[in-house]
């Protein structure tokens, strides 16, 4: 925990950069760093994303999330003072850590247990957010008002070399017996990747195999997102004449999840 706490910090202080940079407006002032989506246990795979939604700190209506609906923690008070109050900072580490357990995951981009989008690409690995084989993180920690794709300074502001830093380290935090990276522009952000391949029955799926360039962990990368399905696939539909839509089926993204562990399974020995 005390680990945790010191990455938390260090987040907090880019948090407190980035409020006097350009990028300021971007944010969403309240929203506390969001570390990790579970509770970091030993052997999981780590699944990276780009950053955490408004949703995740907004109810559709655009008020704050408060009691059961709430996700993550929010600020109230300066950043200063966050940094220093050790019940913000536990509460800050005990939400995310209980995202999964409490029943307030987003379903709509994570999925249920034994439904679609991210996790049935996992079930179909043999690992789950639900049973905590599997954990999320995001590549930049902090959640923007708008689509970080949309943003014409997103990705630079997620490649800065402290929030960089940030994203090894949480990594090496979790210690994860494998990274799953989601999307073709975070896997460009990796160095490591040396396979390239698609899959015979899903040939719009894309993904890249390879070992973290540094801290040496198996990494898959997808170029494709489960949860947003056209993203890096495009509208359309693959040579077989299936329409990208139908990949974010659950049965197909069980299978598409099955054929690429069968494939890194082979790379990795």
């Amino acid at each position: 925990m005390d680990q945790a706490r010191v990455l938390l910090q260090d987040a907090i202080r880019f948090q407190q950069a980035l409020m006097t940079s350009s990028f300021q407006a971007e944010l969403i002032d309240g929203a506390s760093p969001v570390l990790w989506y579970g509770r970091p246990t030993q052997q999981q795979w780590l699944t990276v994303g780009t950053n955490p939604s408004r949703g995740e700190f907004y109810e559709q209506d655009g008020t704050v999330r408060s009691g059961e609906s709430q996700k993550f923690y929010w600020r109230d008070e300066s950043l200063d003072t966050y940094l220093q109050d050790e019940s913000a900072l536990e509460a800050t580490l005990d939400y995310a850590a209980t995202y999964f357990e409490g029943g307030r995951a987003t379903t709509s981009w994570f999925g249920k247990p034994g439904g679609a989008k991210l996790e049935a690409l996992l079930e179909g690995m043999g690992r789950s957010f639900y049973d905590g084989s599997a954990l999320h993180i995001d590549f930049f920690k902090y959640a923007t008002s708008r689509q970080m794709g949309q943003l014409r300074t997103g990705r630079q502001w997620m490649e800065h070399p402290t929030s960089l830093d940030l994203l090894e380290r949480t990594i090496r935090y979790v210690t994860p017996s494998r990274l799953i990276v989601l999307g073709r522009d975070n896997c460009a952000a990796f160095t490591g990747f040396t396979h390239s391949e698609r899959l015979d029955a899903y040939p719009s799926a894309w993904f890249e195999l390879g070992y973290h360039a540094t801290l040496h962990v198996p990494m898959v990368g997808l170029h494709f997102k489960p949860s947003e399905v056209f993203v890096g696939l495009g509208n359309g539909r693959d040579a077989f004449g299936l329409h990208h839509g139908s990949y974010a089926k659950r049965e197909h993204l069980m299978q598409i999840g099955a054929a690429i562990e069968a494939s890194a399974r082979r790379y990795f020995g």
